[in-house]
């Protein structure tokens, strides 16, 4: 049975619903004394991280089990089930809503946090997917305990959350929040094809975004658009990819906006022009250091405002990803919304949060 085939068959169940309870006690008790009167929602992609996260996840419920008791765990079954399920979550006023899953899942369940009728409901998640990135952000515990810790632990904050609004086909707008970056280019190719899966989705997470990364650039042909930023315009013609950033990283690992914070209240915008396949396969390598900064061929803006329009007519848009999800092509326009999503998270690796 293809892959596809098997993604189809996902996409028709019910998602599944798992009410786990911790009989606190022992060490529990202690880990979790915090939490008395405090409701817990975990909605967890069993699809995240591939047969990776299927062998982590009996330990890690286990540790949420006993960190959180009474926390009542659901499972997606379906792309928008995050969303869906995060602001009903969020209508029984629940104090805290977990994600366990990859940069996709978070931002849909940060989505619909923000969708909802109580938008300052905490928000945390646990790492498990393929890239990860969002979670690079962070200084994270290696130990599933820890990580579960981690998060009770830490005292609610606020952070900036992005918002991409584009033209639906019936006329009407689509919204996405989301809440590490949102790309267009050869970026939004590569996680159409990440999400494709195939063989190489047995791949370690950031060799397979590597590797696609490098097979996509060979293909792509760059799309010109016109992109202004607070009402200024900074580029118009061809394109590679521009990267409209809260967070720092995408792509497995590369750090492409690396002065990136998540509460200065500004986007990082990152912009690779068109180029030559090599030139680009070179920057590709120098991404994960950050070593494209300064690169005479990346252009690097911040703002609160981003729109982008299409130069090429429909046959040449642009496609766009949004935390590592497909949201259709250009044009669109992007918001920063300061302070707006709080969160329980561990401190950010590298750079203060307020």
């Amino acid at each position: 049975m293809s892959a596809s085939t098997k993604a189809r068959q996902r996409s028709k169940r019910r998602y599944r619903h798992v009410s786990f309870h911790f009989r606190p006690g022992g060490a529990g008790a202690l880990v979790a004394s915090w939490c008395v009167g405090v409701t817990v929602a975990i909605i967890r992609n069993p699809a995240a991280g591939g047969w990776r996260g299927r062998l982590s996840w009996p330990a890690l419920r286990t540790a949420l089990q006993t960190v959180f008791p009474g926390a009542e765990i659901v499972e997606t079954a379906e792309s928008g089930d995050g969303a869906r399920l995060a602001a009903e979550f969020c209508a029984r006023n629940v104090s805290l809503v977990v994600a366990v899953g990859g940069d996709g899942t978070i931002g849909e369940v940060a989505d619909g946090i923000m969708r909802s009728a109580r938008p300052k409901t905490a928000f945390s998640f646990v790492p498990a997917g393929t890239g990860s990135d969002f979670a690079r952000n962070f200084a994270w515990p290696s130990d599933t305990v820890a990580m579960a810790q981690a998060i009770a632990a830490a005292e609610p904050r606020t952070i900036d959350i992005g918002r991409l609004t584009r033209p639906a086909p019936d006329g009407s707008t689509s919204t996405r929040h989301f809440i590490n970056i949102a790309s267009f280019g050869v970026s939004g190719e590569v996680v159409r094809a990440i999400n494709e899966g195939g063989s190489g989705a047995v791949l370690p997470g950031s060799l397979r975004f590597h590797l696609t990364s490098v097979r996509q650039i060979l293909r792509y042909k760059p799309q010109s658009v016109r992109v202004s930023v607070d009402g200024v315009e900074i580029h118009r013609g061809p394109i590679t990819t521009i990267a409209v950033s809260n967070g720092r990283f995408f792509g497995g690992g590369m750090q492409v906006a690396p002065a990136a914070d998540l509460a200065d209240g500004l986007f990082d915008i990152v912009v690779l022009g068109g180029a030559s396949r090599l030139k680009v396969l070179s920057i590709l390598a120098s991404l994960y250091r950050a070593g494209h900064v300064g690169n005479p061929l990346v252009g690097s803006y911040r703002g609160r405002v981003v729109e982008v329009e299409p130069l090429d007519g429909e046959e040449g848009r642009a496609l766009l990803e949004c935390d590592g999800e497909m949201f259709r092509h250009v044009p669109a326009r992007f918001d920063l919304l300061p302070a707006a999503l709080t969160v329980k998270l561990p401190p950010a690796f590298g750079r203060a949060v307020a």
